[in-house]
């Protein structure tokens, strides 16, 4: 199924306006999930769409919620989402972040009491796309084993760095800690696919080649295993330990019980390329940059090198100029958040 950007954001935005979400945080929501679906990262897209529904339906996100500075000096900020949505919060919270970082040569912020926040390098490019340097992470509930363990103890935990260019856009790598996204899982039990072993454990930890297993309390293998782990572990430090959030057990994503909060833990950082020999010389040199990269010869089997972040551009501009094309979950998750806001979907692209 096909979709135009526009009006697929227009009818994100419609669905979170039904489920009591404001219509500002709704545009939000709707941009940060669209685009993500525009880069072909399906996992972090619409599929989200109808679980966040789900949790202001059952009492554990405040839909209307809005983020509050707890301290700020002037290139930091520690605030809470106050238990509300992820997105919302994090994008103005960014927001307020690149203001600083105009005049700041670093600036920090982390958010506590939050959510799920989508895909990290949305906020990531927040900042190259104003010339800066930008990275983001965030906590989630266990999901990974350490290595050499065979239970859920930390979370995936995304990071994700984006940096601009002049004649490339930017380089932007995103990644979770886990060997494989939790939202790929689900798109790949959707469409009845297998996985290769080795990328999860069932709840007892045995390896299974059963994506199912992640609605049965299955647990993620750490990518690259000691080196996904010290990173996971990284994160936990910036988000849940610095941001004084809910760490690990402390934390618990898509939160559906009332009278508390997921107490996800994120962090965003801003570095201001002018105080460190100019933003025009740095911009070039991260062209010169993409330029080596992409002069390497490619290995047997391979057409070319792509430098990070060079896949989602192409697959933004093809979904642009030819629309968006869901996969089987995506679509079914979309359906059903439409039909708990009382919107109907209309036709595609």
């Amino acid at each position: 199924m096909k979709w135009r950007a526009d009006d697929l954001k227009d009818k994100v935005a419609a669905i979170c306006c039904g489920g009591g979400i404001p219509a500002t945080d709704a545009a939000m929501i709707a941009d940060v999930l669209v685009t993500t679906d525009m880069r072909g990262i399906h996992s972090h897209g619409v599929v989200r769409l109808a679980r966040y529904l789900d949790c202001i339906r059952a009492g554990g996100i405040k839909p209307a919620a809005e983020p509050v500075v707890l301290n700020e000096s002037a290139n930091s900020i520690m605030a809470s989402a106050a238990g509300g949505l992820g997105i919302p919060a994090s994008v103005k919270i960014v927001r307020r972040l690149l203001e600083k970082a105009a005049t700041q040569a670093i600036s920090i912020a982390t958010v506590n009491h939050s959510d799920h926040y989508g895909a990290a390098g949305y906020y990531a490019m927040m900042a190259a796309d104003r010339g800066l340097v930008g990275f983001s992470a965030s906590n989630t509930c266990p999901l990974v084993a350490p290595t050499g363990g065979r239970a859920a103890t930390i979370g995936n935990n995304p990071f994700a760095y984006a940096a601009p260019g002049v004649k490339h856009r930017a380089v932007l790598f995103d990644v979770c800690m886990s060997k494989v996204a939790a939202g790929k899982l689900v798109i790949a039990a959707e469409a009845g696919q297998k996985i290769p072993e080795g990328l999860i454990l069932t709840k007892d930890g045995r390896p299974t080649t059963d994506p199912g297993e992640i609605w049965h309390d299955a647990v993620m293998l750490p990518f690259a295993e000691h080196k996904g782990y010290g990173l996971a572990v990284m994160v936990e430090m910036m988000t849940g330990a610095l941001g004084m959030a809910g760490m690990m057990a402390g934390v618990h994503s898509w939160n559906t019980q009332p009278g508390r909060d997921a107490d996800t833990g994120h962090s965003f950082i801003v570095v201001n390329p002018e105080f460190f020999g100019g933003s025009d010389a740095f911009r070039a040199r991260i062209d010169a940059m993409i330029d080596e990269l992409k002069a390497c010869p490619p290995c047997e089997g391979a057409t070319e090198v792509l430098y990070p972040g060079e896949l989602e551009w192409r697959r933004e501009k093809t979904a642009l100029e030819n629309g968006i094309e869901l996969p089987a979950a995506s679509v079914s998750e979309l359906t059903r958040a439409a039909k708990m806001a009382g919107v109907e979907l209309g036709a595609t692209a």
